[in-house]
């Protein structure tokens, strides 16, 4: 937003406020009656704060610091004041403090000023900041109120800090991207590819850190790792990168929006679906591994029960790969990226007496190619995104299908429900990407529940009609009032994002069992506990997945599953314990999430391993629990 007509004018007012702010024994934000979106520019606003704010910080003055926010105010910060992610309310920020010290930050201001604005539909001013610690370098954002419109008491209803980079261990990106050649003479032929070719095989070294897993968190995760120097190897159990996607039903596409989607570092080109064919996705990230010069094993996984030396400070893992000779590692760091789901959870109803087709989701082909399927009975078991997808595709290929309910699902349309949650941020006239994720991973997770919950209100008003049909047809909707995000965030599924089956089931196209568990399958169908027996020769389990605990306990060992602290959820903070963080377990991480969470988290997780490479940071040798307790909610 630009400034006001007449904010050269205030420029005396200004140098007045910022020369008192500069005495302020106790840092204590001072009331400027002048300071409004009338007569005060959003920048000049924003960075009389970040003054003030400074001043607390130069002084270590605990008091001062939590006087600049609110009674509602939050700090989340991310590796700036202890090695972790945090989200601190108000009345807890000195204790934290107390804890932890007051982090040596210097240099707060605004940036990108022309960016500075006042939400007046929000109802604050915001910013994007900078800072500097002594080790490295920050971006931060601002939300601001008044207490009361025009008072210029302006207070941190969200101030959030995150470390960046490390002083002299940058990206190699932008200004310090790599040459990429050395002209004139030299005393090899050797080539890129030459180069490129010896990278990957390691011959003469092991990895830092080593990832299991190709999909998009351990293709970003190496990205990141790769661009700071960090030696990083993936192991991929199938034959391409890209596969987990390919071998997905035929007609799965992604259900968030391309603004929303993009990898680090390459964005997609203007012309990209808004919603990505899950077979188009696949060789992207096919692409994307090849140009960003991810090192990959392909039909590669690890023995089981790798072992963890504390006196070195390694893990010996051995690398089985299809092919080619197995291969004994000693690496610092291990990833296991092998998506946000377990394992494919099963029922545990007798299922031996059926006759038909039987699959879980996750082995589920889709109706492509089996033209002997049409005029056949299906049942699909569950009712989240996959379960949905799949009935509509039986339905489409001439099945009579019916889907399963057992409890509830939050259902919204892809047409009103993701543009209103993604408006302002993620959209084609939105922020640059790198901002949008600064804004979004700003925001405390119960805050943006906050917000969800009138926005999910709205997109309930508007999917009024298709709800209400829904439940006539009866169909149980969940009324999730912190709406889509918030139940993924914290419970990990629960949800359907209408893309056409809702119609189908409301219409009693796919018609729907609902509320009644189910007893066994027979030999010709499923018998429920009402006593009702429905027909069907093909059956499918959308019955979801297992915790992330329960591969790690699979692929890595019993040990390490049970020493992990909790895995997604939320700690008492609010934070989302055990990914992209301190699992419970030193030197051993977690990434997974959506394509949006790969990317964000992937840039935080890759400075934490560097840090502890760097020596800037540790984690304890004894696996004790979080210092933030799980959240009895969830």
């Amino acid at each position: 937003m630009p400034p006001s007509a007449d904010v050269h004018a205030q420029h005396g007012v200004l140098d007045t406020l910022k020369q008192a702010i500069s005495h302020v024994e106790h840092a204590v934000l001072p009331t400027r009656t002048a300071v409004t979106a009338n007569t005060y520019s959003a920048a000049d606003a924003a960075q009389a704060f970040c003054n003030s704010m400074q001043a607390a910080f130069d002084a270590k003055d605990a008091d001062g610091i939590v006087k600049h926010f609110r009674d509602d105010g939050w700090w989340r910060d991310i590796l700036t004041v202890d090695f972790d992610f945090n989200s601190i309310k108000r009345d807890e920020i000195k204790g934290h403090l107390s804890r932890y010290g007051i982090p040596t930050i210097q240099n707060l201001k605004v940036v990108k000023p022309n960016d500075a604005q006042f939400n007046k539909e929000a109802g604050w001013l915001q910013a994007y900041t900078s800072y500097e610690t002594p080790e490295g370098r920050g971006k931060g954002f601002l939300r601001l109120k008044e207490s009361a419109p025009g008072a210029g008491d302006w207070q941190a209803f969200t101030f959030f800090t995150a470390l960046w980079e490390i002083k002299g261990h940058e990206e190699n990106a932008g200004r310090k991207r790599p040459l990429g050649a050395e002209h004139g003479l030299h005393e090899t032929s050797e080539n890129w590819l030459d180069r490129r070719q010896k990278q990957i095989k390691f011959e003469d070294e092991d990895p830092t850190c080593l990832i299991v897993g190709g999909g998009q968190n351990g293709l970003m995760l190496a990205a990141r790792l790769t661009t700071l120097g960090v030696k990083t190897l993936i192991v991929e159990k199938n034959p391409r990168i890209g596969d987990s996607w390919r071998r997905r039903y035929h007609t799965l596409c992604l259900h968030d929006p391309v603004w929303a989607d993009h990898f680090a570092y390459m964005q997609f080109p203007k012309t990209w679906p808004i919603y990505t064919p899950k077979d188009k996705l696949a060789n992207y990230m096919e692409e994307y591994a090849s140009q960003m010069e991810l090192n990959v094993w392909l039909q590669s996984t690890i023995e089981r029960d790798p072992r963890w030396d504390p006196q070195t400070k390694r893990w010996t893992v051995k690398v089985l790969r299809e092919g080619a000779e197995d291969r004994e590692m000693k690496v610092p760091h291990l990833v296991m990226a092998t998506g946000f789901s377990g394992e494919p959870r099963m029922p545990t109803f007798p299922m031996d007496e059926f006759k038909g087709e039987i699959s879980h989701s996750s082995k589920h082909p889709g109706c492509h190619g089996k033209p002997e399927w049409s005029g056949k009975k299906a049942i699909v078991v569950g009712c989240c995104n996959s379960g949905h997808d799949i009935a509509a595709d039986f339905y489409e290929h001439g099945l009579d299908t019916t889907i399963v309910q057992r409890s509830s699902t939050y259902v919204m349309s892809s047409e009103h429900g993701i543009p209103g949650l993604l408006k302002g941020v993620y959209e084609e006239d939105g922020p640059p990407t790198d901002d949008a994720d600064i804004m979004l991973t700003s925001l405390p997770l119960d805050v943006l529940e906050q917000f969800h919950i009138s926005a999910t209100e709205d997109i309930a008003v508007k999917d009024k009609v298709i709800l209400d049909d829904l439940q006539k047809a009866g169909f149980k909707i969940n009324k999730y009032p912190g709406g889509l995000f918030l139940k993924y965030f914290r419970d990990g599924g629960g949800y359907y994002i209408d893309v056409g089956c809702s119609r189908l089931i409301a219409d009693g196209k796919v018609k729907i069992k609902q509320g009644v568990e189910i007893e066994k399958l027979t030999k010709d169908g499923i018998l429920f506990k009402d006593g009702v027996e429905l027909k069907a020769d093909i059956i499918i389990l959308a019955t979801g997945y297992t915790s992330q605990r329960e591969t790690v306990r699979r692929i890595i060992s019993s040990d390490v599953a049970d020493r992990l602290g909790q895995v997604w959820g939320a700690d008492k903070q609010g934070e989302i314990p055990g990914v992209w963080r301190y699992s419970g377990v030193p030197h051993f991480w977690l990434m997974s999430g959506n394509l949006f969470q790969a990317r964000c988290f992937s840039k935080h997780l890759a400075l934490q391993i560097q840090m502890i490479e760097l020596g800037l940071r540790t984690h304890a040798d004894d696996p004790v629990a979080y210092k933030h307790a799980a959240d009895p909610r969830f």
